[in-house]
């Protein structure tokens, strides 16, 4: 049966244990956090997206899940969440935070008019959420050098952000510590 991921969005960040709401589940030998490589998913009902100028655009995500989710491949398969305002706070955080190493991000989103899914890689930049208004704004460039071919107001979102590994350095802390 095929997995149909709706209304969820990625963002990258760093896990913080007083911030995890899930603990680690997985069949892997240990839950050891160090030299995990997470992927991060967020979601949104809805979007849209506006030219800022020729290599960078202004992505607006509406009605954000307050969660983002992530999860580690094997051996270890964590899965936990982290509430998004935290991921977004720790942007910057760390000598090589998303800052520092803006992340890819592949994003799927419904097109309404056309009656499809469009897909994007993209790097992510300059994170702004507003927890009241339930909106998560990113400022967006095409990853290598391709054009950012997205409707300009769009459904159901989903983000896909890539790994960051954890070395040890205190940067990824497991949701139970």
């Amino acid at each position: 049966m095929p997995l149909l991921l709706t209304g969820i969005i990625a963002v990258p960040t760093l896990l913080w244990p007083e911030t995890a709401t899930a603990t680690p589940t997985g069949t892997g030998n240990s839950n050891n956090m160090t030299g995990a490589k997470f992927l991060f998913i967020q979601g949104a009902q809805s979007g849209s997206v506006t030219e800022v100028n020729a290599t960078t655009s202004t992505l607006e995500l509406n009605n954000v899940s307050d969660k983002t989710i992530l999860f580690s491949d094997r051996p270890d398969r964590i899965v936990a969440s982290i509430d998004t305002a935290d991921f977004i706070g720790n942007w910057s955080t760390g000598p090589d935070s998303f800052a520092v190493d803006p992340p890819n991000v592949a994003l799927v989103v419904d097109d309404e008019v056309e009656q499809r899914q469009d897909l994007a890689v993209l790097e992510l930049f300059n994170p702004e959420y507003d927890s009241e208004a339930n909106t998560l704004k990113y400022d967006i460039t095409a990853e290598n050098a391709t054009s950012i071919d997205l409707p300009d107001e769009f459904g159901l979102t989903t983000m896909i952000i890539d790994m960051k590994i954890n070395t040890g350095g205190g940067k990824w802390f497991h949701p139970t510590d």
